[in-house]
């Protein structure tokens, strides 16, 4: 007996394609909000501070980026 196989490429549904789209939109507006938050708590230490933590002033937007991110911003 043998048996005949036909293998068919998953596409995805119309509902797949949008909720894997508002994830990573809702992904993206979570980091943003960390960020903000970060930028917006370490600009309210004073420069003593910043420097116990290692960082300082003009660095904290990108220390901020590479918090949540991961990486250094591109500049």
């Amino acid at each position: 007996m043998s048996y005949a196989s036909h293998s068919h490429a998953h596409r995805p549904t119309t509902l797949q394609i949008f909720l894997s789209v508002f994830g990573d939109i809702k992904t993206r507006m979570a980091q943003r909000r960390s960020y903000r938050q970060t930028v917006n708590a370490l600009s309210h230490l004073s420069d003593h501070e910043l420097s116990d933590l290692g960082l300082s002033r003009h660095s904290v937007h990108s220390d901020a980026w590479q918090a949540v991110y991961g990486t250094r911003p591109r500049g």
